[in-house]
């Protein structure tokens, strides 16, 4: 069941005279419970895409539907990361956490909102740093803590822009592990999560579907049929994965149509 509905969207920012549009004619569905990662050169969409799925801009043309129902601004069905953090610089960590869950779930206690935030800021490494304040954090820190904000929501879809690029290889790992265990959650029910990421080996390892963007289109789409959990260690080498990344390089060196499905291999 479609989760996500882009319908021949077109938008061009404002103020841009002549400029070609950010997304031109775009259409695209993402399934109930997708994991979809985006990727392409700087420029071409992706964030603006987010945005429109957030609720934050709204197409020139075209309609943006979430459930069936048009995208009318933000909800608290959906959270976003962006890439600079969006820290409300006069709340510590622990009270930027605890904004977003209390945004999301106005009925929880205090106690049960302190409760969360400090759970989430565990997983991501931030516990000790709960009561600074985002100018006291590094920027990986300050990142960790705008992912914490939004996981701790707990909202059925998850939107993140480059959501890991200003970390170090070891806690990027530990948050890619993270992620994917939110998004498969308890039970059968997943999350629906739209990943924007540079990293060719992060879309392979985290995505069901990836989706090459050119300026303002989706040029391609290669699916990933690979088990799950995923892990950096244990993928890194598989033939299955190396196949995959060949493929979406050969996106960004010629714009090329792979036609490679990565599919988990025979036992």
């Amino acid at each position: 069941m479609a989760k996500i509905e882009l319908e021949h969207v077109t938008y061009t920012y404002s103020g841009r005279s002549g400029a070609a549009p950010a997304l031109r004619n775009l259409s695209l569905t993402v399934e109930d419970g997708e994991f979809v990662c985006v990727v392409g050169a700087s420029g071409c969409g992706k964030t603006t895409l987010l945005r429109l799925l957030a609720g934050l801009t709204f197409p020139d043309s075209g309609e943006v539907r979430i459930d069936g129902k048009p995208v009318a601004g933000p909800g608290t069905d959906r959270s976003i990361v962006f890439q600079n953090y969006t820290l409300f610089p006069w709340m510590t960590a622990r009270r930027n956490v605890a904004f977003g869950i209390r945004q999301a779930h106005p009925a929880l206690s205090r106690a049960e909102v302190r409760k969360t935030a400090d759970e989430v800021l565990q997983k991501v490494g931030l516990l000790d740093a709960a009561d600074k304040y985002p100018f006291q954090l590094s920027g990986g820190m300050r990142q960790r803590a705008a992912i914490a904000r939004t996981l701790a929501m707990n909202t059925d879809i998850l939107l993140l822009d480059e959501p890991f690029g200003a970390l170090d290889t070891r806690i990027r790992g530990e948050l890619q592990t993270l992620l994917e265990s939110v998004y498969m959650g308890a039970g059968s029910h997943r999350k629906t999560v739209v990943f924007v990421t540079h990293d060719i080996h992060e879309a392979v390892l985290l995505a069901d579907r990836v989706l090459y963007m050119t300026p303002g289109e989706i040029a391609g789409v290669l699916p990933v049929r690979l088990p799950r959990p995923r892990r950096q260690l244990d993928t890194a080498g598989l033939e299955q994965v190396c196949a995959c990344r060949r493929e979406l390089l050969a996106y960004f060196h010629a714009d090329g149509k792979p036609g490679c499905v990565c599919e988990e291999a025979p036992a």
